[in-house]
């Protein structure tokens, strides 16, 4: 039996790197897409087949699937593809450069799989695409609608206009969607979650706290779920792949705890922290900031609570707890020089 040919975007980043590891640690043979730029050193020693490509040339795009697609013909195999590659950016002068990546490269990207007759393509979208809740007693499951195009973030409403594109695809071809929660754990990649944990280890959270949620998964578990949506994964249909969900408050807590950091002591009210949101925008007007940007504390004062029922139930997918894995990565970043 020929082994099964894979073709990835996003390969060299924080979650595609672990489940390319996957892949090829089952016998998968690996066709991973790479800048000219990329920092391939996460997969150092994974057997991988490297085509140079970027979503954004769409030349360079269709002359890697058909490359890709003529191996698997060749060795008798099908094609399937994971299709991970995003921008992920919360500053304004990205907005562009979302859309051109997000949306039009998925698009190019479905076509292509379309044109090259691929087996089944599993898009892997983010929970930021359906969306925050009204509050924290609410949460939304697997069918809910894709309300992320509804917030001030040009990351939220991309990545819920790539997943519309890759749900309408389904109807002409094999698609599924796998829609992570933020992704924790120890990698060669950078992430920023392993940011927000460098912050708690070192002390650096300071005594105010946002007053959202957000939901989460291990590493090893978001990259399992996607090679088990891929594999079993109904047509047509998404799986959240979360968990559990935290308050802001009880998620920096327990980090700090864990780090021997004194947690965060008040949580600023909503409206409070609306009008931080409004002032930083007036600032970031003068000087842009990188991270901290106003896009990305708007949307830490939301809630992003999701239950992963599907995953579990469907595919049979069973996630570490999530405080295991945190209590993992805050000892891995303590042992960093």
């Amino acid at each position: 039996m020929s082994a099964a040919h894979v073709l990835v975007t996003g390969a060299t980043g924080f979650l595609g790197s672990a489940v390319v590891r996957g892949l090829a640690a089952r016998g998968t043979v690996v066709h991973a897409l790479r800048r000219e730029r990329s920092d391939v050193s996460a997969l150092g020693g994974v057997p991988v087949v490297w085509h140079r490509a970027d979503l954004e040339e769409p030349g360079g795009l269709a002359r890697s699937f058909e490359a890709a697609a003529a191996a698997a013909r060749g060795a008798g195999a099908a094609l399937d593809v994971v299709h991970l590659a995003a921008g992920i950016s919360y500053r304004r002068a990205d907005r562009e450069r979302l859309q051109r990546v997000n949306v039009e490269g998925t698009r190019h990207l479905l076509a292509l799989a379309g044109a090259h007759r691929a087996r089944r393509v599993c898009h892997v979208s983010s929970v930021v695409a359906l969306g925050a809740v009204a509050g924290p007693g609410e949460v939304l499951d697997d069918d809910a609608a894709l309300r992320g195009a509804g917030l001030d973030s040009a990351y939220a409403r991309t990545k819920a206009a790539a997943e519309e594109l890759a749900l309408a695809a389904a109807h002409s071809r094999d698609v599924v969607v796998a829609s992570p929660a933020v992704v924790f754990g120890c990698s060669r990649a950078a992430s920023n979650s392993r940011h927000f944990v460098a912050r708690a280890v070192g002390g650096r959270l300071g005594p105010l706290c946002p007053p959202g949620s957000l939901s989460v998964v291990g590493l090893a578990d978001a990259a399992r779920g996607i090679e088990l949506v891929l594999d079993r994964g109904q047509r047509g249909r998404r799986y959240l792949l979360a968990e559990s969900a935290w308050s802001l408050r009880d998620l920096l807590g327990l980090a700090c705890r864990l780090a021997g950091r004194r947690p965060p002591r008040w949580v600023v009210p909503g409206g409070a922290w609306r009008a931080l949101v409004a002032l930083a925008r007036l600032g970031d007007r003068l000087v842009p900031s990188v991270r901290a940007t106003p896009e990305a504390l708007a949307l830490l004062g939301l809630h992003f609570r999701f239950e992963a029922r599907r995953a579990r139930a469907e595919l049979g997918w069973s996630p570490r707890p999530f405080p295991d894995v945190l209590a993992e990565v805050v000892a891995e970043v303590r042992a960093q020089p």
